[in-house]
């Protein structure tokens, strides 16, 4: 059987199957982060409720993965009604073991992630070939796409029902945790895998991981697009087009020792071209949406002018590859925020928060990121803040279009960052990019990352600050290697403005202009402050509270009042 690979948007997994309740989806996990971030992606867009979730985890010798780390995944499931369960097995061939455990289960669904570097077509044959018709192979790519989307082939049944209960009876440790909304969200010990089942071989195949970097290649429409759009942008010297013989020259041939920074979609180089000029070179990794993605962030950045977001220079799009140059900095907030002094952190947060106020105000129509991240903030000399990295970037009136028309949606982001709402229901507006800071700032303060991503714990930095919040523990949230030596007033400041970013619901989260007004206005903190404590004795009147009503911060003044 030929599988053909098209990109779905995840709306349109309904499987038309609203009649069959309780699906059994299994999805096979690798011990990279890459694999858990599309596990996430999977639960916010495929899962419903009452789904059960079964995650599989084939185990290697020198494996040291932990069942117990997955409590963001937890948390989503909770909020989902979905049962979720970590397994872990031994087995010498990766698939042979999905294949197996979705016919105990009778699996309706078996999802597998897949690297950007391409997928191996003879392992996606080979896994297609071990499920039964009633079985869907998916295959998500880091973005969120289901690039994949096919029956399986085998014409072998599946395993008896009380095989599946002995399995689990017999073979299985579970502990469950407290419930929410009686979601039993179980983890295993290792659970040796049966070789006995005489409807499987035990063959080594490749696994669906493998790197094939073939690129498949974008519709004649859209090369058209490109070619134009490009064009015009060269003609009006907004963007400069490079040939690739130009990048490698830059790059030293795309060497390790210019490697200044490396992401789940692209690389990026130092470069220094013929003419003496320093710059950075993004390289988008090969992906089918590479070529689209290019257009997107050459087209909007080329006409965006703002001293907090980064400039490009121009851009590389040849059979072979697609690169895009900026102005050089120094480096990521990521690489260097431990080095920062409490003032340089301060001119991180304003300049980032002026950069946002552009895009969602400035702009018509506003723009939204959906990437804002510590490794995307890059830093000049002086410690200037520029937001990087549009690929991911929506304007407004496209994802309200979007919404109003009930379009399918894609999830992109970074695992740490995304909204409740974005995460789990696809809805898009400038507020996801106000929770996404409000992580950064969380950053800025504690001098931790986003995810604790060690091999043994991958824990949040919003639930891990939250849970000091909750006992009043706010000095255990400053980075000791501050040394002390901070603005009490400013931290502060910088404390209620994460933690009224990172409101859950994002009606009340209020908006980045509201939240620029408190770290550049003390005066308007302090009215506040008034107001609220005003409000609390009951004293509070409407002629009081009207002067500082000004244009859309109404409702905003409204949520700092229900928030501090």
């Amino acid at each position: 059987m030929m599988v053909r690979s098209s990109s779905i948007d995840l709306q349109m997994l309904s499987f038309r199957s609203k009649k069959v309740k309780n699906r059994n989806i299994i999805f096979g996990l690798k011990s990279d982060n890459s694999s858990r971030e599309i596990l996430l992606k999977l639960l916010a867009a495929v899962v419903k409720p009452e789904d059960n979730v079964l995650v599989i985890h084939v185990q290697k010798e020198d494996d040291a993965f932990d069942p117990n780390t997955f409590h963001i995944h937890e948390d989503l499931c909770k909020s989902k009604k979905v049962d979720f369960q970590v397994k872990v097995c031994n087995g010498e061939s990766y698939i042979t073991v999905l294949t197996h455990q979705v016919r105990l289960s009778y699996a309706s669904i078996l999802a597998l992630g897949s690297s950007l570097s391409g997928l191996n077509y003879s392992a996606v044959n080979y896994c297609l070939k071990g499920l039964p018709p009633t079985c869907t192979l998916l295959v998500m790519n880091n973005a969120g796409r289901i690039i994949i989307k096919s029956q399986g082939t085998s014409q072998q049944g599946g395993s008896k029902r009380a095989v599946l209960q002995s399995s689990f009876s017999s073979s299985c440790y579970n502990r469950v945790p407290q419930s929410v909304h009686n979601s039993r969200l179980q983890k295993s010990l290792t659970v040796p895998y049966s070789s006995t089942s005489s409807s499987i071989q035990q063959t080594n195949k490749p696994v669906l991981f493998g790197a094939s970097k073939t690129a498949q290649v974008p519709n004649l429409m859209m090369k058209q697009k490109l070619s134009k759009r490009l064009a015009l942008l060269e003609s009006e010297g907004s963007s400069r087009h490079f040939t690739m013989e130009e990048i490698r020259w830059a790059t030293n041939n795309f060497s390790p020792v210019v490697l200044i920074g490396e992401g789940g979609h692209s690389n990026v180089y130092r470069a220094v071209f013929e003419d003496g000029k320093a710059a950075a070179v993004k390289v988008l990794k090969t992906s089918y949406h590479a070529v689209e993605d290019l257009l997107r962030e050459v087209d909007l950045l080329s006409s965006i002018k703002h001293e907090n977001i980064v400039e490009v220079i121009g851009y590389c799009n040849s059979r072979e590859m697609q690169a895009i140059v900026y102005n050089l900095l120094r480096g990521s907030l990521r690489q260097n925020l431990r080095h920062l002094k409490w003032r340089e952190r301060m001119r991180v947060a304003i300049g980032v928060a002026k950069a946002l106020d552009y895009l969602h105000h400035s702009c018509n129509p506003p723009v939204v990121h959906r990437d804002v991240k510590s490794s995307n903030i890059l830093l000049s000399d002086s410690f200037q803040p520029q937001l990087s990295d549009f690929g991911a970037a929506m304007l407004l009136h496209q994802s309200q279009q979007a919404s109003e028309n009930a379009k399918p949606f894609t999830v992109v982001g970074t695992f740490g960052y995304l909204a409740p709402e974005y995460m789990m229901y696809g809805e898009v507006d400038e507020k996801i990019d106000v929770y996404s800071y409000g992580v950064v700032l969380l950053e800025l303060i504690t001098g931790k990352e986003a995810v604790k991503t060690d091999q043994a714990i991958h824990e949040s930095l919003v639930l891990w600050a939250r849970s000091l919040l909750s006992y009043g523990l706010f000095k255990r949230l400053i980075d000791p290697y501050l040394n002390g030596d901070y603005n009490k007033e400013e931290m502060e400041i910088m404390m209620i403005a994460s933690r009224l970013c990172l409101v859950h619901s994002s009606s009340k989260r209020p908006t980045i202009k509201t939240i620029l007004r408190l770290f550049e206005e003390p005066d308007y903190w302090i009215k506040m402050q008034r107001v609220r404590d005003e409000f609390l004795k009951g004293t509070t009147s409407i002629g009081e509270t009207e002067p500082l009503r000004q244009d859309e911060s109404v409702n905003s003044e409204d949520v700092l009042i229900d928030n501090l």
